[in-house]
């Protein structure tokens, strides 16, 4: 006998009412069952549906933080380009292109800025028994003298030092003001060592004198004593008839080189014959000028100087004619 024979030959499936009840029971098992999957599969949806939601959060997060970070990036740098490039003179070539609507083109003075701009002084401050107001005096007494020595046209071209004596102490105008009137001589400077003065028939281009320095304020030798002392270049650009006949800008640009000390006197221990500016010594050099001109105190641009023939093709010039944090050459560029 088989097992289907057995199974349909038992005493219990052969009951009409065992069979009836295990028919309900097999039904209401089977319901139960489809309810339980049913909530299974609600539950694995949600679950999945809970994960996404999680994952769609953290990539929005991530897209804010990214966004933010780029922002921020795009608005600092124009900052960071704000930055003013820090001049680094060193030299001027022998060789290069020449064009006077950019004089300045390849020499140190190509990102200085135009007048007094280029020398900086820091933020007023105490010095000794100075308060800042009387510190940022002295720094604009300072620059008035220098605009009046080496920029105003009266004194680079009509050669009349007026102005520029105006601005001292009395005492101080009375010893420099024969100086001043002092005639020029071969080999004795009547004006450099004070003043800028243009050789007759020499002209500056448009561009304009540009600077590069400091000014720094400290506390003077004696009482009531407040110094300046001042370390620049100013850098002079001429004309040039024929500028395609011209190897080097060196031809066109001169440079001053200059380190000198101011003093405002000021206070009841001054004589106030002597209360206001003085200059108190300095030195300065010049580079690429007109070495005849400059012997008689005047200064002219480098192509004044009669044809030398063909140089070493070398940066030749010491850096100090170009930077303040170098020591003046002892050598001037004409001898």
């Amino acid at each position: 006998m088989d097992d289907d024979n057995l199974l349909d030959s038992h005493p219990d499936l052969m009951d009409p009412e065992w069979r009836k009840h295990a028919q309900t029971d097999a039904w209401l098992g089977a319901k139960k069952d489809r309810k339980q999957f049913r909530r299974q599969q609600q539950r694995g949806a949600r679950k999945p549906r809970r994960r996404w939601w999680i994952f769609a959060v953290f990539v929005l997060i991530l897209a804010v933080t990214t966004a933010a970070i780029v922002y921020v990036g795009h608005r600092s740098a124009p900052a960071r380009d704000a930055v003013p490039e820090i001049p680094d003179p060193t030299s001027v070539p022998d060789y290069a292109h020449v064009d006077l609507a950019r004089p300045y083109a390849d020499t140190p003075a190509q990102n200085w800025p135009k007048g007094l701009d280029g020398i900086t002084s820091p933020a007023a401050a105490p010095v000794g028994a100075f308060k800042a107001e009387a510190v940022s005096d002295a720094y604009a007494k300072v620059r008035q003298a220098i605009t009046a020595a080496h920029f105003d046209p009266a004194v680079l071209f009509s050669h009349d030092p007026k102005a520029y004596l105006a601005l001292f102490a009395p005492d101080q105008r009375e010893q420099l003001a024969p100086r001043l009137a002092e005639k020029p001589a071969k080999d004795k400077a009547g004006f450099d060592s004070y003043l800028t003065e243009i050789a007759d028939g020499y002209h500056l281009l448009d561009a304009g004198p540009r600077t590069f320095g400091t000014l720094t304020a400290r506390a003077g030798d004696k009482p009531g004593e407040l110094a300046v002392d001042a370390k620049y270049v100013v850098a002079y650009a001429f004309d040039n008839v024929h500028p395609e006949t011209l190897m080097s800008p060196n031809e066109i640009v001169s440079f001053l080189r200059v380190d000198e000390t101011y003093v405002v006197a000021t206070g009841s221990r001054v004589a106030k014959s002597s209360q206001g500016l003085w200059i108190d010594g300095g030195q300065s050099a010049t580079s690429s000028v007109g070495c005849a001109a400059a012997r008689e105190g005047f200064l002219a641009p480098g192509y004044a100087n009669p044809p030398t023939g063909p140089s070493a093709g070398e940066d030749h010039n010491a850096p100090g004619y170009y930077d303040p944090k170098y020591p003046v050459p002892t050598i001037d560029d004409c001898h």
